[in-house]
């Protein structure tokens, strides 16, 4: 399969009018050329150091649509496996944590260690008379890269560096995972589900769309911020920047309302710790945040808020992180953490955790919203008529001359949330890679 059988790219998603066709979050046939040209070449996001803290530990996990092991080997390396027998494909691991010295085939019993290394088979070598080169049986193994605690991998030997990939988008990454000298910490296991939309309408709108927060979410962030007028949000959030931090990469950022104290929703004891680590730029972010959204390209996002549901009782900061897995051209499996920083004291992040649960969840307030939302798109799009039109993203052209020159992150920063620019920034970056 060919781009240009599907059409060009140029006229699937065109930088010089803004607009892009349905058929991208509709055609099955998209959908499988991605998964090669997208997913096989990007470093995707497998999981976080603190999920296997001992030698031994695995989860199962998912790159594209290839099963895989993540496993800290017996010498506390971290690797990522493909999750399929390399005899006949049969998949190794079934339970989705564990820990364990290595993995036995349920077909034939071929067993390896937790390095990936082939350590018995079903036969004693010399049954093969030396004509196979049984070192080609070891565990297919990706490459892995850790940046503040996160672990990426990918299967691309051509694949530029981890931190390559993510260039600018490290600074903004650090502000949330590396604030502390500690870090952060997964609070959990992932909670997963699925959702029936394409993979990228999450995704784009992570990167983020600053437009629908007020109109799909309107009445649950409007009691979040004390009844504060949806018109003085909607100029915060106008008003907030927009960032392509390259590659695809992009966040907003939206500051507190007016009469709000700085730090709110952080814990008080955190502060210091935050002033010791951070770099002046991202502590004057830090400080008056209310809300950052931010998607590393092709399917990793979180958002970080802060939420409180009783006026007795101060807000909390929710840090939710969650994956977009693409399993059809029509359904998306979201794998769904959250997240608090490793020092802060174990009640504040229970508070953080139901606040997260309440709002960033299948049955969250701001997930019912969001799922309501992309169903409907997808119902829209998917028809005859539906899927020849085009979707507008026709904001850029009225804001790729708003160029923030004292932005203090490095990337590309726009005057608003509502500029449409670093959401189709990531498009842009699909664009490219679907070329071929």
């Amino acid at each position: 399969m060919k781009i240009d059988d599907l059409g060009h790219p140029g006229q699937l998603v065109d930088p010089e009018t803004g607009l892009v066709s349905r058929r991208i979050f509709t055609d099955p046939d998209i959908h499988r050329l991605e998964l090669t040209r997208v997913f096989a070449r990007s470093w995707l996001f497998v999981g976080h150091d603190s999920e296997l803290p001992k030698a031994g530990d695995y989860l199962r996990r998912v790159m594209g649509d290839d099963p895989v092991i993540l496993a800290r080997g017996q010498d506390g390396a971290l690797r990522v496996f493909l999750n399929a027998c390399p005899h006949r494909g049969a998949l190794l691991c079934r339970a989705d944590a564990g820990n364990a010295m290595g993995y036995v085939c349920p077909y034939h019993g071929w067993s390896f260690d937790n390095a990936g290394q082939l350590t018995a088979m079903a036969d004693a070598p010399e049954a093969y008379k030396g004509r196979v080169d049984l070192g080609t049986f070891n565990l297919v193994q990706a490459r892995v890269g850790v940046h503040a605690g996160l672990i990426f991998a990918t299967f691309d030997p051509q694949a530029p560096s981890l931190d390559e990939y993510l260039g600018d988008a490290r600074w903004y990454i650090d502000m949330l995972f590396a604030r502390t000298p500690g870090g952060a910490q997964a609070l959990g296991a992932p909670i997963r589900w699925v959702a029936q939309k394409n993979w990228k309408y999450g995704a784009v709108n992570f990167a983020a769309d600053g437009p629908h927060a007020l109109k799909t979410h309107g009445p649950i962030t409007r009691k979040i911020a004390g009844g504060m007028p949806l018109d003085v949000l909607r100029d915060l959030a106008i008003e907030g920047p927009a960032v392509r931090a390259g590659n695809g990469h992009g966040c907003i950022f939206v500051d507190l309302p007016p009469g709000m104290p700085p730090w709110v929703g952080f814990h008080p004891d955190m502060v210091a710790l935050y002033q010791k680590t951070l770099t002046p730029g991202q502590l004057q972010l830090k400080s008056k945040l209310f809300n950052k959204v931010m998607t590393i390209f092709p399917n990793l996002s979180w958002v970080h808020f802060p939420i409180t549901f009783r006026p007795d009782q101060p807000p909390v900061n929710f840090f939710n992180v969650r994956v977009w897995q693409p399993t059809g051209p029509d359904r998306t499996e979201i794998w769904n953490w959250f997240f608090a920083d490793r020092e802060a004291p174990d009640e504040y992040k229970q508070a953080s955790l139901q606040a997260g649960i309440r709002t960033f969840t299948a049955a969250g307030t701001f997930d019912q919203d969001d799922a309501e939302a992309w169903a409907a798109i997808d119902a829209g799009s998917r028809g005859t008529i539906g899927r020849e039109r085009m979707s507008s993203f026709q904001m850029i052209l009225a804001s790729q001359d708003e160029r923030l020159a004292d932005f203090p992150g490095p990337g590309e920063a726009y005057r608003s949330t509502y500029s449409e620019m670093s959401e189709f920034g990531l498009l842009l970056r699909w664009r490219e890679l679907m070329a071929g």
